[in-house]
């Protein structure tokens, strides 16, 4: 992953510059990598809680939260994963508006600045306990089969290139649905389609989910779009219900897959040898993160 300077990365932002797109650029890609869609979010860190300072925006998100806590509470999870949870914007309003909140909240995002954020969001809204973490879509670090929902919303928007290892990902993690909120390719219009091929959009989902043996997903229209450009369908997987089963979600190292154990103020996988530390309380488990350090367990 290139590592880039965060201050020339903020002064674009300030000036109104795509930091996916110019990132893209710099590297001379045809997709956008990991590098551009974690420092695009880093800039922009901390202006999804600020939007909800206007009255109508606020409402707006907590409309959406209280009709995606319907759809939950019918699925009736008693563990919960937003993978790419931003600020957690979304995810605030609509366990305010769950019937029954799930024993276990989690959620991860690419970006430390946001979840930073998100923590700070959760607790205003006095939703506190939720499990927050770094991590990336394609190397999501939770046991398999452990996590009864998973949710994303408008996260792997971004990830043209990527659609079937990111889907695969979901669908080990999830027990028995994976739910998406993504802008439908195959749905939009001229305009839109045009937009999402110039910004790097993921497309083709529902035939990534054929090929990964999910021919028939429940797909309807979502109502809820900020960006009449950027139309997103509701997609709901029925997994049924997997043999494997944890009591609790648990760590994985995104290296190998292996159990984590919590030491010494880090996530140590005594399998791989890697560490991977706690900053400001939130656990960083992306690749990238990784220490290592095969020989702590002797000390």
């Amino acid at each position: 992953m290139n590592k880039y300077d965060a201050r020339e990365i903020r002064a674009l932002f300030d000036r109104g510059e795509n930091i996916i797109e110019w990132i893209r650029a710099s590297e001379g890609a045809g997709n956008n990598s990991p590098t551009a869609i974690l420092y695009s979010y880093d800039a922009q860190a901390g202006s999804y809680v600020a939007q909800l300072a206007d009255r109508s925006t606020w409402e707006f998100a907590d409309r959406c939260g209280q009709h995606l806590a319907g759809l939950l509470d019918q699925l009736s999870p008693e563990s919960l994963l937003e993978a790419g949870i931003g600020e957690a914007t979304s995810l605030g309003s609509t366990l305010r508006h769950m019937s029954v909140r799930p024993a276990h909240v989690l959620g991860f995002d690419l970006s430390l600045s946001r979840l930073l954020f998100a923590r700070k969001h959760l607790t205003d809204e006095g939703i506190t306990g939720a499990l927050l973490f770094t991590g990336a879509l394609d190397r999501i670090p939770i046991a398999s089969a452990s996590i009864d929902v998973v949710l994303t919303i408008h996260a792997i928007e971004p990830n043209h290139g990527y659609e079937d290892l990111i889907l695969q990902e979901l669908l080990r993690v999830a027990r028995r649905h994976l739910v998406m909120i993504e802008p439908c390719y195959e749905n939009a219009t001229s305009d839109a389609r045009a937009r999402m091929e110039r910004l790097g959009y993921a497309r083709g989902l529902l035939d990534a989910l054929r090929r990964l043996g999910y021919p028939a997903p429940r797909i309807e229209g979502w109502s809820f779009n900020v960006n009449p450009l950027n139309e997103a369908a509701l997609i709901i997987v029925d997994k049924g219900e997997s043999g494997i089963r944890h009591t609790n979600p648990s760590f994985v190292s995104p290296i190998s897959g292996r159990d984590l154990i919590f030491r010494d103020h880090c996530w140590f996988c005594p399998d791989d040898g890697h560490a991977f530390p706690i900053i400001a309380g939130i656990p960083c488990l992306t690749v990238e993160s990784g220490v290592l350090a095969s020989k702590l367990g002797q000390f």
